[in-house]
């Protein structure tokens, strides 16, 4: 077993064995990553052995959101003690899951269902994908010490597995694009090559590590060996990004970023061979990074789309260009709707919570789908909010430029009529502008022009606002309580 985090320890050299009580999943020889797919031989993502052994682990997930991570409750642990071993590359595999099916979910009350195998196939291939994705810097040289030697530069894309890249023969002042041939494999050697169709090169690869490459490359007549290492990458950031960047410069770029929004990374430029720490933040969709030697990048970052476009300026040096990469969610993240992760309860002491019954959390699963969730009796009011951003050091929602966004998109059900507040930055107390949404028996998508929140004290500054707050201000006649679900929530041009 892995502790909560997903880690382990082995030891350099020799073989490490993965179970969950009483069933084993397999061995491999020690290493810094593992995957189903090295703990079966010849394994890849369509050997049935390693789907079936992935969709036993989803199966097991407490909460059935592999997003958060895969979590095993300590009952279902406790009761996996007593369970036998199972055959992963059996033909009747779904039939002979069914006992620890309900095995499990009696230990735990959950409901423990077998993912399809196409689904399973999907997660394998994209945690494969991120993991091995991220900028590579590394040089070529050509075998029996001829003098085709130089600089190298990978991106391995998050989102398909291309590998493209760059590469710098030494006395030479402009670069090659490489472009990818075959994708980074679904499989152990976890294979790739790229190369250019201008110059006839290509670069067969692969990992020894997942910060790793080795291979050969060919050129004509001429051929050699090809090693690169990882730039950046922080093993423990909550979502990877890259890119490769061109203008007056050329190279890649390693963007992380957590779960505050920090963004840490690294910037290879391959003409002066130089590596550049960066820093910086990602408001909603913005992205703004500087670099140790005052480069300043400026960018939309798509956390759902995993895509990345944007300019680079550095005024002292005069030089500039464009950047365009991807990116993928690293480690698990906590529930959120549509990104918005800190939604918080609140209620004067007279209107009393029924759901949740404690803590101020709204967020939960429904049928395997977050939802931001509160029933309440109302006396007089209670409320459901959340920051656009986040907040700043004194516990206030941060300020957030809205001006470029022209609408909200909300998915919800309500049991009667709630107002719906768009607050100004650090106003408080009083009447903020607001639109009514109507009672909803069932989950209904409206589309709201943010022109139509209006009845505050001031009028609506879209430049200085911080967060959207649901005020439920009457219980339903019938139910006795009010109640609101909210399923999406997409502000135009943010997120």
């Amino acid at each position: 077993m892995t502790n909560s985090t997903g880690t382990f320890t082995y030891e350099q050299g020799k073989s490490i064995s993965f179970s969950i009580g009483g069933i084993t999943l397999g061995s491999t020889l020690g290493k810094p990553l593992i995957t189903p797919i090295d703990l079966v031989e010849n394994g890849s993502s369509t050997h049935q052995t390693v789907q079936n052994m992935v969709r036993f682990l989803l199966m097991l997930d407490a909460d059935a959101y592999s997003e958060n991570g895969i979590q095993l409750s300590t009952a279902l642990q406790t009761a996996a003690n007593n369970w036998t071993q199972i055959d992963f590359s059996a033909p009747m595999f779904e039939q002979n899951m069914t006992t620890i099916m309900t095995a499990a979910s009696a230990a735990d009350g959950g409901t423990h269902q077998l993912p399809e195998t196409t689904d399973a196939k999907e997660h394998l291939e994209a945690t494969h994908l991120c993991n091995y994705s991220g900028i590579y810097q590394g040089t070529f040289t050509e075998d029996n010490s001829g003098d085709s030697n130089g600089k190298l530069a990978f991106f391995v894309n998050a989102l398909n597995g291309e590998v493209n890249g760059f590469a710098l023969p030494e006395n030479t002042l402009e670069p090659t694009e490489l472009s990818a041939i075959t994708p980074l494999q679904y499989n152990q050697t976890a294979a790739f090559e790229t190369g250019s169709s201008n110059d006839k090169s290509s670069y067969n690869a692969e990992f020894i590590s997942a910060n790793d490459i080795t291979g050969k490359w060919k050129k004509e007549t001429r051929s050699g060996s090809v090693s690169a290492t990882r730039v950046g990458g922080a093993s423990n950031a909550v979502y990877r990004f890259s890119a490769s960047f061109n203008g007056n410069n050329t190279g890649v770029l390693s963007i992380d970023i957590d779960a505050a929004n920090k963004v840490t990374g690294s910037a290879y430029n391959l003409k002066t061979h130089e590596t550049q720490t960066l820093g910086g933040q990602l408001t909603g969709p913005w992205l703004t990074i500087a670099t140790a030697d005052k480069t300043q990048l400026q960018g939309l970052l798509g956390i759902e789309s995993g895509l990345l476009i944007g300019t680079w300026v550095n005024t002292t040096k005069g030089t500039s260009g464009n950047f365009s990469g991807s990116g993928c969610q690293l480690n698990p993240v906590s529930l959120s709707i549509s990104g918005f992760r800190n939604w918080k309860l609140g209620s004067n002491t007279g209107s009393k919570q029924l759901i949740p019954a404690t803590g101020t959390d709204p967020l939960v699963l429904l049928d395997g789908t977050p939802i931001a969730m509160v029933r309440m009796t109302v006396a007089p009011w209670g409320e459901m909010s959340f920051p656009i951003t986040g907040f700043d050091k004194t516990g206030e929602a941060e300020a957030v430029d809205l001006s470029n966004s022209s609408f909200i998109d909300i998915t919800y059900q309500s049991n009667q009529s709630v107002n719906l507040q768009l607050r100004q930055y650090a106003v408080h107390g009083g009447t903020h502008n607001q639109i009514i949404l109507p009672a909803a028996t069932e989950f209904t998508s409206v589309r709201v022009p943010l022109s139509n929140f209006v009845g505050g004290l001031t009028p609506l500054d879209l430049t200085k606002v911080a967060k959207f707050n649901f005020a439920l201000l009457s219980n339903n006649s019938n139910d006795g309580y009010a109640e609101l679900i909210v399923k999406r929530f997409k502000i135009d041009n943010f997120n």
